[in-house]
């Protein structure tokens, strides 16, 4: 299986979490940073197959800039209010586990995640 790169955008405990969570992959390559600038420079380097941010952080013009520079990017979004997570994919899902975000990030399908 092909390495996939992944960027994580933000500081939160749950980003934390996932991040935690990825990092026992062997498959994906895990980039953490902390100021949008930093994500924009990894993602010029890297060409990323997903970028995991923290909503409130990331500003709408900023995350479809990225995206279309990498129309590939699957975004995934983490609300800390509601501590959930909102795949940006052309499809819709809803309540997924952390492995299932694992399973996605990985490169996996969709459609056996529950809606």
């Amino acid at each position: 299986m092909e390495k996939r790169t992944v960027i994580l955008y933000g500081q939160s405990m749950l980003l934390s979490l996932v991040a935690g969570n990825l990092s026992r992959s062997p498959n994906l390559n895990i980039n953490n940073e902390a100021n949008w600038e930093e994500v924009a420079a990894c993602a010029a380097k890297f060409a990323p197959d997903v970028l995991i941010y923290e909503m409130p952080c990331a500003s709408e013009s900023s995350i479809l800039q990225l995206l279309n520079k990498n129309p590939r990017l699957l975004l995934i979004g983490l609300d800390l209010e509601t501590n959930r997570a909102v795949l940006i994919a052309g499809q819709e899902a809803h309540s997924f586990t952390m492995d299932h975000i694992r399973a996605i990030v990985e490169g996996g399908e969709l459609e056996n995640n529950p809606r």
